[in-house]
């Protein structure tokens, strides 16, 4: 029942900063979320005793929706999976997920607050690890991710979204493909090379 309640007033907030007109315009406070919410403020304060613990977790609820999106689409955990197809399928479900201007508010006030930046690295950040990778492979990677973050942050702000989206996907996963295929042919030549030092 508690845990129903924290989703109400988390979706009621969600809601109240969609409903602006402009990103800058968002005014989240304690009064205008219970009202949204139809609560009492005592009645959010239950749940959220101060503007902080709500911030933080409509930040954390944001951050696990996205993790939650990842983990539908590929059928499994990050730690199940290759970075290269952890990576595939960021970029996949950024191009094609339905974003709005409270995802990006939500994630660029966090840019500014550490406290709220920590959720979207405990949510997001086993899904773009990628340890044991050498820099070439990780730039590659890296600039996928890059394209398919502008790609969901431009479609909800509606500034200079792209006509294709699906070619920005495909282009994006074609530097996965090619930081893969760099990597599987690393992986050979070290495997030659120590083959070679053991037959010498």
């Amino acid at each position: 029942m508690a845990h129903d309640g924290r989703m109400r007033i988390l979706e009621a907030a969600k809601a109240l900063a969609e409903s602006h007109d402009s990103v800058q315009g968002v005014t989240i406070s304690l009064e205008s979320v219970a009202q949204k919410a139809g609560l009492t403020k005592p009645g959010l304060m239950y749940h959220f005793p101060s503007k902080e613990a709500l911030m933080l977790g409509l930040v954390d609820h944001a951050a696990e929706e996205w993790a939650q999106r990842l983990r539908t689409h590929t059928g499994h955990a990050s730690e199940e999976l290759t970075s290269f197809e952890r990576h595939r399928a960021y970029v996949t479900v950024a191009t094609t997920a339905e974003v709005s201007r409270a995802d990006y508010w939500i994630f660029s006030d966090a840019l500014y607050h550490p406290k709220l930046s920590r959720a979207w690295s405990e949510h997001l950040g086993p899904w773009f690890d990628t340890t044991g990778l050498d820099d070439r492979a990780v730039s590659l990677l890296t600039a996928a991710r890059f394209c398919a973050d502008g790609a969901w942050m431009s479609e909800a702000t509606g500034v200079f979204p792209s006509d294709d989206l699906a070619a920005v996907c495909r282009h994006a996963l074609s530097l996965i493909d090619a930081a893969e295929q760099m990597s599987d042919g690393a992986a050979e030549e070290a495997s030659t090379d120590t083959e070679t030092g053991v037959t010498e």
